[in-house]
């Protein structure tokens, strides 16, 4: 969408509450044909509401611009690690144009589509009324121009999704957490309190999940809960000061690629087709307890959300069914400049292995069909993977499974759960890689 070259700016009371902001916004859209609303905070925060017909048919923007893209790709079963961008210069609504393109190109199916781009407004929705009394500006652009000339048909009215966002806004408050932000990381404050609060497997699925580097909207996707259930299930520890909120930075920006700039760039083009859609992970069964969610939600088959691969770092592969694992790598690495590819299918590992020649492969002991001692054979097998080195990973560390690893060419062998500063070590030791100073203490912090 092309904007006009003078913008109409609305002013806003500071201590405007949801059901104010939502009429002024209702107003504003519905009075105008195509355009883009901008709404701005007192401390810089943005958010832009693209409206065709009085309708929003995109939003993008605020604090996890590119958190909530990946979550979106990840709701379609698409990796971003496959999205390839070759303009020099995205457009503003650089994330609709991809679904779009996809959507031309039989990709996608245009409900889930439709049923993404509605998820994603809603959230940006949610944050904006959620931070109405700091809005202290809103300035509209209009055009004659249809938002990328989208095949995507006009979503809902401004009214259903401003009434969506603030019932979801409302049952987060009513969960206990209304004064945080779905975009806070919760981290465990007292382990030795939390231990007498929880059972022992219980424990261990929190601090592998509770590890300050993954927001509780990312955290509701991993355990496909609503915000809500996820609010009701941490309360409790909230309320006993064993966890705390902090902020957490947003994923990188994609960066447009050009043909042949990445050692391994046309080969992980090929590799990294969609899954099937039927592979996303449906809602849980709402009979289960929460507790038995948080258990077993690693035993679920969920495509993982990949982060955009740097064109310099190793490319570090986790082969374990559990999504948890996978994901606590991919926030402990990717920020570092490695490169992460989650596989949680065993029995397709080895291709994906061949051919995508990783630098480091972490493979889970316990899996089904085959466990980690035979796919180790298997690759040890492969002359192209010979030297590559693999890290068993196992809740169980004793002497004969640490024996058995070396005997079927594991190069070392770390314990679960998975603690960043573990992960750092053993990639240190066996990968000639050197992240930034900054960076690497940010990642352990």
């Amino acid at each position: 969408m092309t904007s006009a070259s003078t913008e109409t700016v609305y002013p806003l009371n500071p201590g405007t509450n949801p059901l104010q902001l939502t009429g002024i916004v209702q107003q504003v859209i519905q009075s105008e044909i195509n355009g883009r609303l901008n709404l701005v905070t007192q401390s810089g925060q943005q958010w832009d509401l693209y409206f065709q017909l009085g309708r929003i048919v995109w939003a993008s923007g605020g604090e996890h611009r590119f958190r909530r893209w990946h979550r979106v790709l990840r709701q379609l079963g698409i990796s971003p690690a496959s999205i390839q961008m070759r303009e020099k210069e995205l457009p503003a609504q650089w994330e609709h144009l991809v679904l779009s393109v996809l959507l031309k190109r039989n990709r996608l199916k245009r409900e889930d589509v439709q049923r993404a781009i509605e998820t994603n407004i809603t959230e940006v929705l949610f944050d904006v009324l959620q931070a109405s009394a700091y809005i202290t500006e809103m300035g509209c652009n209009v055009s004659q121009r249809n938002i990328d000339d989208s095949p995507v048909t006009i979503l809902g009215t401004p009214d259903d999704f401003m009434s969506q966002a603030r019932q979801q806004l409302k049952a987060w408050q009513l969960g206990g957490l209304g004064d945080y932000s779905p975009n806070f990381a919760p981290v465990i404050t007292s382990h030795d309190v939390l231990k007498k609060h929880c059972s022992p497997q219980m424990y261990v699925t929190l601090v592998s999940s509770l590890t300050g580097k993954s927001a509780l909207r990312d955290i509701a996707m991993i355990k496909r809960q609503s915000l809500t259930d996820l609010a009701l299930f941490l309360r409790p520890y909230v309320e006993k000061n064993v966890l705390a909120f902090q902020p957490i930075a947003d994923f990188p920006a994609p960066v447009p690629k050009s043909m042949g700039n990445d050692r391994r760039s046309s080969d992980r083009r090929a590799a990294m087709p969609a899954p099937p859609l039927d592979a996303v992970a449906e809602p849980a069964d709402s009979s289960a307890s929460m507790e038995e969610i948080w258990r077993d939600s690693s035993e679920a088959e969920t495509p993982m959300m990949n982060q955009a691969p740097s064109p310099e770092g190793p490319l570090i592969v986790c082969i374990d069914d559990s999504p948890q694992v996978g994901y606590i790598l991919e926030q402990v690495l990717v920020p570092l400049g490695y490169q992460v590819l989650s596989i949680q299918d065993p029995i397709q590992a080895l291709s994906t292995l061949m051919r995508r020649k990783p630098d480091f492969i972490f493979l889970d002991l316990i899996m089904p069909v085959i466990n980690g001692y035979e796919l180790c054979s298997q690759i040890r097998r492969v002359s192209a993977l010979k030297e590559t080195p693999v890290a068993i990973l196992t809740g169980n560390d004793g002497v004969v499974d640490r024996v058995r690893a070396k005997m079927v060419g594991a190069n070392d062998f770390m314990g679960k759960p998975v603690v960043p500063e573990k992960v750092l070590a053993v990639l240190q030791k066996h990968v000639r890689y050197q992240p930034a100073p900054m960076a690497a203490s940010r990642a352990v912090a």
